[in-house]
């Protein structure tokens, strides 16, 4: 019972103290909490990235399987065939269970407005592994084979909310979809839950409807087109649990043998030869390269907390000054060493909960932001909270933190002396911070600080460059519609006439100021095919879209050699094809790119396509590090309706708009696609934009935390030597003199800290760099900038002190307060 009244009256005494000292609290308090919160957000996404289980099955046995085609002289990594997967699926030995999935769109015609969703074609299996909650209803059942055709669907709870009001009798309500003969109808089983995440693998977990896999008419149960080998899907995947004791190495000699089976079926098929299976973990897939994102950003917070330890280091340095009365007469009361300890790590326990209790608060909120500023952006955003670990993790930093500046302030308290302290008026309690300890706190945060700030800056260069990059074709004022009519009988010739007719209608109404036929490649999703020469040799995947031969002058692609597509192109009775200058670069390292013009190669349905333009390169801002603005135009042959619309400056153009006008023309028309362009290229610089301000917030926060920490250091240093200074003042000494003595003691260590970052940087840059490229680059102007700014800051800082202490009059300089 004692020992808690005695711990009661501790507390009370150091939270006495500590009320005395406001400033010192709140700039503590401020410090920390703001440090702490940012740490506290980016560690919760490094616990949900490396930590935290993922919601699955088995996260240890689950894999994603994949297929790698290799051709005469290079592989295709990540693109499915609907051969191989479904073999994998039948054909094995190594899997407990597993599913396969794709994505697809829909356009819903038994709905108000025939809205597009995002669909995805899953196996029964999808929906136990993935541990998927349901609101009403259940998923599909499993089936022994694919061959059962299956009219099920699954719907998540916004299509549910938006589309049927939330209604509770959704079950067994059917939904009509656009194509086929009188479309397709499917009946609801189930409502998933809005908390539930769809794996971000595929079109980064966009999903509003569940389908059976055999109900993908892509490959199952069409009798008019049978998916060739050389038809690939980014987004075709097999998702596997293994067996117990099997390892990836035996799933992959596995599969191997069992494609090897059917190896007639694929070798030389499109110059395909070989076939080899990827597995990877379920998590590495999942995650993609974001986990190095998540550690980029924890290496950022930690330097931020590192500087801001030092800084809270030179307040507990004032705080010691201050405190040294109230020492001595604990200490002439009989306080002991320990006692006079522990009270002092009571104020440090009590400022650092107060902080981390704050910051966990801010951290909640920060999590909320981070949420929606991330949502569809990066992996497992929804599974971000401050749950236990980060908890654990808050008390322990509160604890060490605590220690750490409790062991500062005991370093500088002379606890020989305190005992005569009220005879002597308080002179040597307090040992001075060392000249020494003094010029590794500003070396250490110049070091820190400056590095902060230049791979900051690096990550904003890349960020530039690609905000900064032409496109090489223009956006504002334009977009994209494609239409299509079910059961269409027309021929190619007539429904080349039909396009005509629907492209005059566009162009006679109001608002609109051109229209051309065609698709923009302004898209989250790339299609890419390859070409193949008269020798046999294939290319690599270059990204493709269909135009029409007005489409280069509407979007201002520049044409730099050769022409447009033919009237005769559009019309299918020739092949043409016009390539990007990086493509014809490619496929002719050799020569001047205009030498491709007339050059013919295999592509599309292997039939020979004749390059008769060559285009300016197509910069696509989310795919640019894979493609380097390599891009083919196929030309845009009216099998659907597609048309790049351009409005009058000012004139907004909606869905139901185009939907209405071309209706008037053709009643059966079904709207499939519609983009605004300048919508769809912002959301491509969305996370570029946000880059930007995030770590230039990053590096202006730094700078000013380790301004602050120097100024900080020097302050108290220059207080402590007052009598020195205000001697060497008295005794005639010219204000060059002390700037020589200053610098010394901090100039030196700053350009020392400033220059280990820089070689630091240097080096980690060019030895890291090709791992590093797409998250960084090395932009020299940008970057002599940033490290001029940091260097200024940090030169401010250091003479600000001594400035303040010249302005004083040198006897108040020798004044004790």
């Amino acid at each position: 019972m004692s020992r808690l009244t005695k711990t009661r009256s501790q507390l009370r005494l150091a939270w006495a103290s500590l009320m005395n000292a406001p400033g010192f609290v709140t700039a503590v308090v401020a410090t920390l909490a703001l440090t702490l919160a940012t740490l506290f957000v980016v560690l919760s996404l490094v616990n949900s990235y490396f930590l935290k289980p993922l919601d699955v099955f088995d996260e240890s046995r689950m894999v994603v399987v994949e297929q790698s085609l290799t051709y005469d002289d290079y592989d295709a990594v990540g693109f499915q065939s609907y051969q191989s997967i479904v073999h994998w699926l039948k054909n094995n030995q190594s899997f407990e269970q597993a599913f396969m999935m794709n994505a697809d769109e829909m356009v819903f015609k038994s709905i108000a407005g025939e809205p597009k969703e995002d669909a995805l074609y899953v196996g029964a299996e999808y929906f136990e592994l993935l541990h998927t909650p349901f609101i009403l209803g259940q998923g599909f059942k499993k089936a022994d084979t694919l061959e059962h055709s299956d009219d099920s669907i699954v719907i998540s709870e916004k299509f549910w909310r938006q589309h049927f009001n939330s209604d509770p009798d959704v079950i067994g309500k059917t939904l009509q979809t656009a194509g086929g003969v009188d479309g397709s109808r499917y009946t609801i089983r189930g409502v998933v839950s809005g908390d539930f995440s769809p794996p971000y693998m595929i079109k980064a977990g966009s999903v509003e409807v569940w389908l059976p896999t055999s109900a993908d008419r892509r490959f199952f149960h069409n009798d008019d087109w049978q998916s060739p080998w050389t038809n690939t899907f980014r987004n075709l995947k097999l998702i596997a649990v293994l067996k117990p004791g099997v390892t990836n190495e035996h799933v992959k000699t596995d599969l191997k043998s069992q494609i090897d089976r059917i190896k007639s079926e694929w070798l030389n098929n499109g110059g395909i030869t070989d076939v080899n299976p990827v597995v990877t973990p379920y998590r590495e897939v999942e995650l993609g390269n974001n986990d190095q994102l998540s550690l980029m950003m924890l290496a950022g917070a930690v330097g931020l907390l590192i500087i801001a330890v030092l800084n809270v280091s030179t307040l507990f340095f004032s705080r010691a000054l201050a405190q040294h009365k109230t020492l001595a007469l604990q200490a002439v009361l009989g306080a002991k060493r320990k006692t006079l300890f522990n009270s002092i790590l009571l104020q440090s326990l009590i400022l650092m909960t107060i902080s981390v209790s704050i910051a966990l608060f801010l951290s909640i909120w920060g999590i909320r932001l981070f949420k929606v500023l991330a949502e569809g952006r990066l992996p497992l955003v929804n599974s971000l909270a401050v749950d236990l670990n980060l908890v654990l993790i808050a008390v322990l930093m509160c604890i060490a933190l605590a220690y750490i500046f409790s062991l500062i302030t005991a370093r500088l308290v002379n606890y020989k002396t305190l005992n005569s302290q009220m005879q002597n008026s308080g002179k040597g309690g307090v040992s001075q911070v060392s000249g020494r300890t003094v010029r590794i706190l500003i070396g250490t945060q110049m070091f820190v600080a400056a590095l902060l700030v230049s791979f900051s800056i690096m990550i904003v260069s890349k960020a530039l460059d690609t905000i900064n990059r032409p496109l090489g074709s223009d956006t504002e004022n334009l977009y994209f519609a494609q239409l299509f009519q079910t059961n269409n009988d027309a021929t190619l010739a007539e429904r080349y006439e039909q396009i005509k007719q629907y492209q005059k209608v566009l162009q006679n109404s109001e608002g609109i100021k051109d229209v051309a036929l065609g698709q923009s490649p302004v898209s989250a999703r790339q299609n890419a095919n390859t070409l193949t020469d008269v020798a046999g040799k294939s290319s690599i995947f270059f990204p493709s879209q269909w135009v029409g031969s007005d489409y280069f002058d509407l979007v201002g692609t520049k044409i730099l050699a050769g022409r447009t597509f033919s009237e005769q192109a559009i019309r299918g009775e020739t092949n043409e094809l016009l390539v990007s200058i990086s493509v014809a670069k490619w496929l002719l390292p050799d020569l001047e790119y205009t030498n491709v013009i007339g050059k013919s190669y295999k592509g599309l349905e292997d039939k020979m396509f004749e390059i008769v333009g060559v285009t300016e390169d197509f910069n696509h801002p989310k795919y640019y590090d894979e493609s380097f603005g390599r891009h083919m135009w196929w030309p845009a042959q009216p099998w659907s309706y597609m048309f790049v619309i351009e409005t009058e400056q000012g004139v907004e153009l909606t869905s139901k708009q185009v939907l209405s006008l071309l209706r008037k023309a053709n009643s059966h028309l079904t709207l499939w696609q519609f983009r605004d362009l300048q919508q769809e290229y912002d959301d491509l610089l969305y996370m570029s934009h946000l880059t930007v301000a995030l770590c230039s917030t990053l590096a202006l926060f730094t700078l000013l935390l380790a301004a602050i920490g120097i100024f900080g250091v020097l302050s108290y240093n220059l207080g402590l030597r007052r009598y020195e200074f205000g001697i060497r003042m008295v005794l005639g000494a010219k204000k060059i003199r002390l700037f020589k003595l200053m610098s010394k003691e901090a100039v030196i260590p700053v350009l020392v800290g400033f220059a280990l970052a820089i070689i630091t940087v240097l080096a980690g840059y060019f030895i890291l760099q090709e791992q590093l490229i797409s998250w960084l680059i090395m932009d020299v102007r940008l970057q002599l900038m940033a490290w001029t700014v940091t260097l200024m800051i940090a030169m401010f800082a250091c003479f600000r002190p001594l400035l303040l202490l010249i302005k004083a009059k040198p006897m108040a300089a020798l004044r004790n307060d």
